[in-house]
């Protein structure tokens, strides 16, 4: 019998830290991780960027049903693994909850969010020092970033299971510690 996967969604607001954050447990959990930027940068350099938002749009919305699909073959093999992206919980909320209902999975998230002139200045800084794929379109709407706007739009998914909000910007060696070791026990 194929053992329960766990999967740890891990979301927030663009520049929240959820993909460094995502990379560290990754590897100390030893879990594969799906992150939509990657998939998304993937298609990027097989199919063509531009500034074209449009085109940002739709390989944005191709990369969720990868991400999707993934986590899919994952869990039906019986593997746990991390996952993350900006999730909002009008798209994907159904989306797990049908993935849940196929897959018995055990589900704990996180919610990452830091001090507000920090994820502003994350923001600014990955596109200023070229970190960010030129393919991703948010430089163009550097000024409109606001990230205390965004805090009603990425929150918790209404999902079943543990849930737990991380300042990304205070996550030191004794806060990711106590982070892992109370993950270990959800999951």
């Amino acid at each position: 019998m194929t053992p329960r996967p766990a999967v740890l969604v891990i979301t927030g607001a663009p520049a929240a830290g959820k993909t460094t954050l995502a990379r560290r447990l990754s590897q100390s959990l030893s879990w594969p991780l799906i992150s939509k930027d990657d998939i998304k940068e993937t298609l990027f350099e097989t199919l063509g960027w531009s500034d074209d938002e449009a085109w940002a749009k739709q390989l944005g919305i191709a990369s969720w049903h990868l991400l999707y699909q993934h986590a899919e073959q994952l869990a039906a093999a019986g593997v746990s693994f991390v996952t993350e992206s900006n999730f909002e919980a009008r798209f994907a909320d159904q989306r797990w909850l049908d993935l849940q209902e196929r897959i018995p999975l055990r589900i704990v998230q996180l919610l990452c969010w830091a001090d507000d002139e920090l994820m502003r200045a994350r923001y600014r800084g990955r596109i200023a020092d070229g970190s960010r794929h030129p393919g991703h379109v948010d430089r163009m709407h550097t000024d409109e970033y606001n990230p205390a706007a965004l805090r009603s739009q990425f929150t918790f998914l209404n999902l079943p299971g543990a849930q737990r909000a991380v300042d990304t910007g205070t996550l030191g060696t004794d806060e990711y510690e106590a982070l892992l070791s109370w993950l270990q026990d959800q999951l």
